[in-house]
């Protein structure tokens, strides 16, 4: 077991925990205060049982969103880290660090996909939604490393998204295009919950997930949550985007709109 890995084990039993209720409420507020984290949408601090709980924090009231199949939202709040069109099957983690796509997500791509890299930070809302309509067609889990995904280790490590645990959801819009949505765990985000594919989140071995009928997501729904900031990373094809790098967005904002023509 790589030591990121153990880690992150390790973290994992820790923000389980469910502490006396008063020294609960003492580390949610630390933790909270620490990063800076806006509560203003969510419930109270009392209200979550374990540091975990609170990671996963869901919405009190549901954030309005422009409902149109010809617009993308964010799928999550978080930084944009890079952006821009695959070439050659590379892509870029950061600017200086290419990987190969067809690794990544284990499936040799034609050319013509744009890459968007949406980078989860601690303080973030850890649950990530539907940008588009969806029909999702598998789901791909793969076990791999855990190592961070902040800034400074995606400009130490070559390939990082490729050695990092995923999941990769392949699906199709509404306008036939593909279209993957990319979750990637990373240190101290051991567990990502895919809600349609439950056991997922508990999965030690690779494994795909292959639907007779696709799975219909409508924009805006819930696809799953990381139990502490991560990356998620989108591949698109054939949708003009209005973003810029290190740009912070917010879930249900518009990043973009599909090509006429």
């Amino acid at each position: 077991m790589h030591y990121t890995n153990f880690i992150s084990h390790l973290f994992e039993k820790i923000t389980h925990c469910a502490f006396p209720r008063k020294m609960q409420v003492f580390i949610n507020r630390t933790y909270v205060k620490f990063f800076g984290i806006n509560m203003e949408e969510f419930d109270t601090l009392e209200s979550y049982p374990t540091l975990n709980a609170l990671f996963t924090r869901s919405f009190v009231k549901q954030r309005e969103f422009d409902k149109t199949t010809t617009t993308m939202i964010a799928p999550c709040d978080s930084l944009i880290m890079e952006f821009g069109e695959c070439q050659n099957d590379l892509a870029m983690q950061i600017k200086g660090k290419a990987y190969a796509i067809s690794d990544f997500v284990t499936k040799n791509l034609e050319d013509g996909f744009f890459y968007i890299n949406f980078y989860l930070s601690p303080k973030d809302y850890h649950r990530f939604h539907a940008p588009i309509n969806l029909k999702v067609k598998s789901v791909n889990f793969i076990n791999g490393m855990l190592l961070p995904v902040h800034r400074k280790s995606l400009e130490k490590n070559d390939n990082l998204f490729n050695k990092n645990k995923r999941v990769v959801l392949e699906c199709i819009d509404d306008f036939e295009n593909p279209f993957y949505l990319v979750a990637i765990g990373a240190l101290n985000v051991g567990r990502i919950q895919i809600h349609i594919i439950p056991e997922i989140v508990n999965l030690k071995e690779n494994k795909s997930f292959i639907f007779k009928e696709s799975y219909l997501l409508k924009k805006g729904d819930e696809i799953g949550c990381f139990e502490m900031g991560s990356t998620i990373v989108v591949l698109s094809k054939n949708w003009e985007y209005s973003i810029k790098n290190k740009e912070k967005i917010h879930f249900g904002e518009c990043i973009g709109s599909h090509k006429r023509g």
